[in-house]
């Protein structure tokens, strides 16, 4: 059992270091300012506190990922016109290059997407499995199923949205 909670955490650690090198080398950015990046819909403004929830970080880490994204130019933030407190974070441009190349190249540069395309249909179908309760078991199968459904939105992000946290930019 402690080999498996060893890997896991090894995976994780592995992981992130990739995508930050890939960040830092391609755009000059961190991981965490990338993965920011690549939670935003195109097209649409999230708020603040909503960009905490699905990075699993608290407000005040993503308050200073956005300033210096904000000063890299590659989002914007502004006050939602419902309500004065809330703060609206949205791609530009620039930002919205930065996420479609890294969703183009990922697949063939960085190796979780490698080696996830080498499984056929059904070992992909058992890891994602086994994966999934993991996540139940860790965050409760709410929230895990919640993370799931997200992680769909973001990467299908041409579909209507319906999330209350989540304003079409006018």
């Amino acid at each position: 059992m402690e080999q498996i909670i060893r890997l896991i955490g090894a995976i994780q650690r592995a992981q992130e270091n990739q995508i930050d090198r890939f960040a830092q080398a391609n755009w000059n950015l961190t991981s965490g300012q990338l993965r920011l990046i690549l939670s935003l819909i195109p097209g649409r403004a999230h708020r603040t506190l909503e960009l905490a929830r699905r990075l699993y970080t608290d407000p005040g880490t993503v308050s200073g990922l956005l300033h210096r994204l904000t000063r890299k130019g590659l989002v914007t933030c502004r006050q939602s016109n419902r309500d004065r407190r809330v703060q609206l974070v949205s791609l530009t441009p620039a930002g919205e290059r930065i996420r479609a190349e890294y969703q183009r190249r990922s697949r063939r540069e960085l190796a979780p997407y490698r080696y996830a395309a080498m499984l056929s249909q059904e070992e992909r179908h058992q890891l994602l499995d086994c994966l999934t309760r993991y996540a139940a078991h860790l965050m409760g199968e709410e929230e895990a199923q919640s993370f799931l459904q997200l992680v769909e939105e973001v990467t299908r992000f041409e579909g209507p949205e319906s999330s209350e946290n989540v304003e079409k930019i006018s």
